[in-house]
């Protein structure tokens, strides 16, 4: 719940619509209810309205905290189906009481609504001509009362087991948003959301005992004072657990390094002389053969980051690492970020630290991640977790990343169109059947490999795979992409048969890095086209990896004929959305 009748209704925005559900990433059993208001890091209010340099008159006379108030609007994909929309000034935070009960989201949902009614009179309250120490007076004995109704509610069992954030960001620059809880003034908890332009979720799990505590404060604010405009849809107190299984995923996808006494022999922030500082023995080896597998490799360190890059150039290392994470936050929030922006799953990481601590810091938020002491180093290779398909798309894999994140740091700074900017970059499709071993290799090594876009999330053996390829009536094909800053490779496979006027497909998979980029809509609506058929049947297979594809399919024109706890049975015809933006030959 916010405190709404402050904001600025005349002021409009251009608000871009969350893609993302939070509740398919967190199974939601009951919510904290909370008053969020606009604060100020460093005030004495009154006191301070005449001395601080930073004070906005706000319509009761009291200072702006956000430019605009706390902006409501409606949205389901919200907590209750209520977002808000901020713009942080310098200083200014948002803040609430910690209340005692837990409630399930369907009653959360009705005192919700009652919020609503009352702060519509609020607002008339404040919008009324009357002297603004009536108004303030006029408002602040309601929300006394509120407030003591609130600490009067009975629920569940108050122990929060995560807090969740979604939400919106249209600054320009990543930066982290830090939340807090105080009891009085001391502060007893602390932890960073990063925010990077654009869509956000975070679930964070390593919560402290005294985030359960009624009357505590919490404060979410930007770090440095960024001036941070957010829509934001969650940021609440839950119980509840991850949709996504706890278990790793049978093969390593990424592994991220420690530096200090990991990747190198000793600690860079005690050396005097960075220069002495080497590789361990064999961690060359190990990185020079993931590397040639195709398994990809980042970095989660506590250290300076500028320091620590500097380090790595100079032992040859740098090239390896993709979104190297290296700063002071938690190595679980680092390993989280990395998953994020390599868009895999996190139960595919693997993460290799000498200290026990850090190791038990990250499986205790992401139990799903595998854990090793670099003394394990000399048999990690020969873990089955490791032994992956080597095709030649594996042994680029890592460059094909570096292309992609040159992209995307390019698509930001022109703060382009999604589709005019895939147009730019030449974005093309070869659609072709495989024939070669290396070919049939690669498309294996899809089945096998790919989770979030798998429409069945069959794992064959080699043997049956090669049995699916041979099926009587079935027709295979492949496709890779490329564009004008490089080969994507060979990037999905599918499966499908001709029943009638109908394409019934029975295998597809298709690889994360290129999901968004409208390949989805141009292959389905080229492959009618290419066989004369009027429509196509596409029978997905629930899983808990393969949300993203659902939400695809669904996304660019794919309608749910039927559905039931095991699958959901799509059918589709040529009218797909943007499904001309890339060109397709063969």
């Amino acid at each position: 719940m916010y405190q709404f009748y402050y904001a600025d209704k005349t002021k409009a925005y251009d608000r871009k619509e969350c893609k993302l559900n939070i509740r398919d990433h967190f199974e939601i059993t009951a919510v904290r209810p909370a008053m969020w208001e606009e604060h100020c890091l460093e005030c004495s209010a009154p006191v301070c309205f005449e001395s601080c340099v930073h004070y906005q008159p706000r319509s009761d006379g009291r200072c702006k905290r956000f430019a605009n108030g706390l902006m409501t609007f409606a949205e389901e994909k919200a907590c209750c189906g209520q977002g808000v929309h901020v713009t942080f000034r310098r200083w200014g935070n948002m803040m609430t009481v910690l209340f005692p009960a837990m409630l399930p989201e369907k009653d959360y949902r009705k005192l919700w609504k009652r919020n609503e009614s009352m702060g519509r009179l609020l607002g008339a309250v404040e919008s009324s001509p009357l002297p603004g120490s009536l108004r303030w007076q006029g408002i602040r004995i309601p929300e006394y009362l509120r407030r003591r109704g609130l600490r009067k509610l009975k629920g569940l069992d108050n122990t929060a087991t995560a807090f969740l954030f979604h939400g919106y960001s249209y600054h320009g620059e990543s930066y982290r948003l830090m939340v807090e809880v105080y009891d009085d003034h001391t502060p007893v908890f602390k932890t960073a959301i990063a925010v990077n332009p654009g869509e956000n979720l975070a679930v964070i799990r390593n919560l402290s005992p005294v985030c359960s505590l009624a009357d505590h404060l919490v404060k979410i604010y930007p770090e440095n004072n960024v001036e941070a405009e957010l829509d934001i849809l969650w940021c609440d107190f839950v119980q509840g657990k991850p949709v996504t299984s706890e278990q790793p995923a049978a093969k390593v996808k990424c592994v991220v390094w420690d530096l200090d006494n990991t990747l190198w022999n000793g600690t860079l922030i005690e050396t005097e002389d960075p220069a002495t500082l080497s590789l361990n023995a064999g961690v060359q080896e190990v990185m020079r053969e993931l590397d040639s597998r195709g398994i990809l490799q980042s970095i989660a360190s506590k250290n300076d980051h500028d320091a620590a890059m500097a380090v790595l150039e100079k032992l040859g290392a740098a090239q390896y690492f993709l979104y190297p994470q290296i700063h002071w936050n938690p190595k679980s929030g680092s390993v989280e970020q990395i998953a994020k922006s390599l868009n895999i799953g996190i139960d595919s990481l693997a993460f290799i630290d000498d200290t026990a601590f850090e190791r038990n810091q990250v499986a205790s938020v992401w139990p799903q991640v595998r854990t090793y002491d670099i003394c394990q180093l000399d048999g990690l290779l020969a873990l089955p977790e490791f032994d992956v398909p080597v095709t030649a798309e594996s042994k680029a894999r890592r460059e094909m990343y570096r292309a992609e994140e040159m992209r995307s740091t390019l698509m930001r700074a022109e703060h382009a169109d999604i589709a005019d900017f895939i147009r730019k970059c030449n974005l093309k499709m070869r659609l072709f059947e495989p024939q070669t071993e290396e070919e049939k290799l690669r498309c294996y090594e899809l089945i096998v490999r790919t989770n979030q876009l798998n429409m069945t999330g069959r794992k064959y053996t080699a043997e049956e795979f090669e049995n699916v390829l041979s099926l009587s009536g079935h027709r295979n094909f492949a496709f890779s992409c490329a564009d004008d800053f490089g080969e994507y490779g060979i990037v999905g496979f599918g499966q499908y048969r001709i029943e009638g006027e109908e394409l019934v497909f029975t295998e597809f998979a298709m690889s994360c890095r290129v999901a968004g980029k409208f390949v989805e809509s141009a292959l389905f609506a080229h492959l009618l086209k290419q066989t004369n058929c009027a429509a196509g049947q596409f029978r997905v297979i629930k899983t808990k990896k393969n949300i993203l594809l659902r939400n695809t399919l669904e996304q660019i024109g794919f309608a749910a004929e039927s559905q039931d706890d095991a699958q959901i049975h799509y059918r589709f015809t040529d009218a797909l959305a943007n499904c001309t933006v890339i060109h397709i030959g063969e």
